[in-house]
């Protein structure tokens, strides 16, 4: 029983040094890559098809989705590696100080940031034009309608005049008037060619009013389209046993840079320079106080390609694809 007393007491007096045990991490290098990006979508008229026979004008007859890449930026960023993490060896800790930089790594991770929606869904098509064109006309049906008179009945034929949906060929006709309307009026006031008098402000505030409606119901026939800028950020980082071919991202027209999915591919190649080889027997000395692991970088070329097309190239020193020595530090 008192050997388990004695015992206890041992363990928690080297509670406290063992709370204190010093750990590190080797350095690695991570890639940053942000990318900007825009979405174009756009909205055919619903009366392009008579855009040519009404106003003579050649447009586009089909939606569509597109994006393209504006911008990449390559920041290489020195990091932990968690997967190359020691115990300091020795009593003398002076030293792990002055790795600096990201190099050390203590306690455990950062909490991840909170979850946000990364694509905000398609525009719908809005076409503010299509609210001031009648859907619908008076027309004239002939109806027959049975009479009874003295000497039997007559069939006689009774005029009516009814509301029926105008076809989308009529209101595009009906929408190609007003437009034409609309440029003549501006014109007569542009040239002073109008009953009403406009000068100063008013003059300023007309022709603008004309030329919003113009816009609204020209974009019946043209069309229009709705930009949707993209800022993502993507992160590689190499790995020593893989090919050093990395997917960086793709461009989907549906949605933007992705890191997955469909879309053109975007790859960053690193093509490391020979390494000289080091004696690690120069490091080991005797009386050592304290032993450090340590890597050297390897110095790699690095390009970001589309479809074997370089758009840009660098030199990075990459730590984990280089070498791991260990030196030995005295007093």
């Amino acid at each position: 029983m008192k050997r388990l007393i004695v015992f206890t007491l041992c363990m928690a007096a080297m509670l406290p040094l063992m709370a204190q045990e010093e750990t590190y991490s080797l350095p690695q290098t991570t890639f940053s890559i942000q990318v900007e990006a825009q979405q174009e979508v756009f909205f055919a008229g619903p009366y392009a098809d008579y855009a040519k026979e009404l106003l003579n004008l050649d447009v586009k007859k089909a939606d569509a989705v597109t994006a393209q890449l504006l911008s990449v930026t390559l920041i290489p960023q020195l990091e932990a590696d968690p997967s190359a993490r020691f115990i300091v060896e020795g009593e003398d800790t002076s030293l792990l100080p002055i790795c600096s930089q990201g190099l050390i790594a203590f306690g455990s991770q950062q909490e991840a940031s909170a979850l946000k929606w990364r694509f905000p869904a398609l525009p719908q098509a809005h076409f503010e034009g299509a609210k001031m064109t009648t859907p619908q006309k008076e027309v004239t049906r002939i109806e027959h309608k049975m009479v009874q008179t003295d000497t039997g009945f007559v069939r006689i034929p009774i005029e009516q005049r009814v509301m029926d949906d105008k076809s989308l060929k009529e209101m595009a006709d009906e929408a190609a008037q007003t437009l034409l309307s609309i440029r003549r009026e501006r014109l007569n006031i542009a040239t002073g060619n109008t009953d009403a008098t406009f000068s100063g402000e008013a003059l300023s505030a007309a022709l603008a009013e004309l030329s919003k409606l113009e816009e609204e119901y020209l974009a019946l026939f043209a069309g229009y389209t709705v930009v949707k800028p993209f800022q993502e950020t993507f992160e590689v980082i190499p790995h020593p046993a893989k090919n050093q071919r990395y997917l960086a991202f793709r461009l989907s027209n549906q949605e933007g840079p992705v890191s997955q999915g469909l879309g053109t591919p975007y790859y960053l190649e690193l093509e490391p320079e020979e390494l000289m080889a080091i004696n690690e027997n120069a490091d080991k000395r005797k009386g050592k106080s304290i032993t450090v692991h340590y890597r050297i970088p390897v110095i790699c070329k690095v390009t970001l390609t589309e479809d074997g097309k370089v758009l840009l190239r660098s030199r990075v020193p990459v730590y984990q694809l280089g070498k791991e020595a260990i030196i030995s530090l005295t007093k």
